[in-house]
């Protein structure tokens, strides 16, 4: 995957480009067809299609949204417009890009229409940044490995008062997530045997590590298995949240890995932020 930033300045893009072995009928059907985008993007989705049409996406109360089709080229290209955050005037533009190459597809996405300045701007641009890296991921991990299953997914998360800094050295380091410190040098690629604070053992291999943001692995073990680690939010209230996106694995076990895990997020970081003031 490569990735371009623009440098902070009167607007900002990010710009991503991933090679996917598969046809682009079928990289084109994960951006447009509702159920084949909640296997790698949103919890739920629905699709009016073509111009004019829209795309609404959930990940649950209070994280959800429609975006207005603006261009639809099936194969070829596709744009959407978000709402601006915080009210503004102008939209995020988001444009997907297909190109067959060699029997694959590169897909490129242009996000586009950020503003930067304000402390939660620029917090929404590199989040959006960085959750671009697991989602184009997870769609490659889902077309080339787990085509037509549907996905699982666990999603165990908590509100924390110590900055993203502290958190990420909490559950990466010694005593966090896993036993030892199996990360501090390992690079994307590598093979890891981790033993995690629940006692499950993972056959694993790391994907990304982002500090202080997070980091993607994949489990062999767990049916070939994302999990994902993010810290989202503001200074003084920042949501961890672990992201386990699996393929036919029994739902008893999916819902068994969230309850061990909030377990895990909760006594690695015991500290929340004050209830706000009523």
């Amino acid at each position: 995957m490569t990735t371009e930033k623009s440098q902070p300045g009167q607007t900002r893009t990010i710009v991503k480009e991933i090679e996917i072995a598969a046809p682009i009928e079928a990289v084109w059907k994960t951006l447009t067809d509702p159920d084949e985008l909640a296997r790698w993007f949103p919890l739920e989705a629905r699709v009016t299609p073509g111009a004019g049409g829209e795309i609404f996406l959930s990940w649950g109360p209070g994280c959800e949204g429609t975006a207005r089709i603006d261009v639809w080229e099936p194969g070829r290209r596709l744009r959407v417009l978000e709402p601006a955050p915080g009210g503004g005037a102008e939209p995020v533009v988001i444009e997907w890009q297909l190109e067959a190459r060699g029997g694959k597809t590169i897909l490129r996405v242009v996000d586009s229409g950020f503003f930067s300045g304000a402390a939660w701007e620029n917090e929404y641009f590199d989040s959006k940044d960085y959750g671009w890296t697991f989602m184009l991921l997870n769609l490659r991990h889902y077309l080339e490995r787990h085509a037509g299953t549907p996905r699982q997914v666990a999603w165990p998360r908590r509100k924390v008062a110590v900055s993203r800094e502290e958190a990420f050295a909490r559950l990466v380091g010694a005593g966090g997530l896993f036993m030892g410190d199996p990360l501090a040098n390992a690079h994307p690629g590598d093979a890891l045997s981790l033993e995690a604070a629940t006692g499950e053992q993972f056959a694993a291999r790391l994907e990304f590590l982002v500090p202080p943001r997070g980091f993607c692995i994949s489990i062999a073990n767990l049916n070939d298995a994302l999990l994902w680690l993010t810290i989202e939010g503001a200074p003084g209230e920042h949501d961890v949240q672990l992201w386990l996106s699996a393929y036919g694995l029994p739902q008893a076990d999916v819902e068994a890995f969230k309850t061990r895990w909030a377990e895990v997020l909760e006594k690695i970081l015991p500290e929340t932020p004050p209830a706000n003031p009523q």
